[in-house]
């Protein structure tokens, strides 16, 4: 059952016992409240549902939150004073809390093609597909099923979009990446991109991020990927399964991404840089060689944690001679 934010049908303690035991969480408390939204512990009041961690937690705060509903740390024992609120044990509260959200308050854009916005002839759309306003797709574009596109995106040709997938506003994908060759007076010359996007299943692309397509083979976003808003993707690159590219990260083009990583904010990653599965590159790294797997990388230029670490450690001691 899907349920939109702030909507007046109030969800019932029966309803979340049901999806409890579906995700195997054991409850306690009040069976008398409702849930009609969502805040933060602090901010929340009667009929929203919170959560805590384990820093929180204790019956004091526990009391002194008002929420209906709170989603608390296994192994805790809260039960005792609080008796007005009905309590949701997890090993993680954090994602219980956001799969209780997209369960019950998700909000439901429906399906269908927003009146303003612009689908091709041979623009191919799966089953359940939103296209917000002011869209613009063309050329040889599918979107598989269930996918989100919301307002001002551009879908370009050569694009093949997986299924659940979902494109905030202002995306920009398959547009012609920065390729050019000069000839024997310095002239550049354009090189032309004949490649395109490919996109996989279950992949979140955020806000005014760019995706170009490739020069002869295709750029990819692999299952599962998610990057945020201001992210620039050159012509072909490849990001892996499950990896996270947070925002403003550039990542140059013919580079690839391993499987479970995560590029941090502002990070520039040089083209055909290579970043092995399960590695972190930190804050505002430039990244200029390849990346083992299972690595964690920082600074300018990007070093191994250990080996940056010691630098830091030699600039403090001759910064204080």
């Amino acid at each position: 059952m899907q349920r939109n934010m702030g909507m007046s049908i109030l969800v019932s303690v029966d309803e979340i016992e049901k999806w409890c035991k579906k995700e195997k969480l054991d409850v306690a408390g009040n069976r008398d409240v409702k849930i009609a939204s969502a805040a933060s512990f602090f901010k929340a009041k009667a009929l929203d549902i919170t959560f805590c961690n384990a820093k929180l937690l204790n019956t004091e705060t526990i009391k002194q939150c008002q929420a209906s509903v709170v989603v608390c740390p296994v192994g805790h024992d809260v039960q005792n004073d609080i008796s007005e609120k009905f309590i949701i044990f997890s090993q993680n509260p954090r994602l219980t809390f956001s799969k209780f959200l997209q369960h019950f308050l998700s909000t439901d854009l429906g399906t269908g093609i927003h009146e303003t916005a612009f689908v091709g002839k041979s623009v191919v759309l799966g089953k359940n597909v939103y296209i917000g306003p002011n869209c613009s797709i063309s050329g040889d574009v599918t979107i598989g099923d269930d996918t989100k596109v919301f307002e001002n995106v551009v879908i370009k040709n050569k694009v093949a979009i997986g299924k659940n997938v979902l494109l905030n506003a202002a995306v920009i994908i398959g547009s012609e990446g920065f390729g050019f060759e000069r000839d024997e007076t310095g002239k550049a010359e354009k090189f032309p991109h004949f490649g395109g996007v490919k996109i996989e299943d279950n992949v979140e692309i955020g806000a005014n991020t760019c995706i170009d397509r490739g020069t002869l083979d295709d750029t990819i976003i692999r299952n599962g990927a998610k990057i945020d808003n201001l992210v620039h993707v050159a012509h072909n690159t490849d990001i892996g399964d499950n990896s996270f590219v947070i925002a403003l990260a550039m990542i140059g083009g013919g580079a690839k991404i391993g499987k479970n990583c995560w590029i941090s904010p502002s990070v520039a990653i040089k083209n055909k840089i290579e970043i092995g599965d399960n590695s972190l590159v930190g804050l505002g790294s430039v990244v200029l060689k390849n990346v083992g797997e299972s690595q964690t990388v920082c600074g300018v230029p990007a070093k191994n944690l250990k080996e940056f670490v010691k630098i830091q450690a030699v600039l403090k001691k001759m910064i204080k001679k």
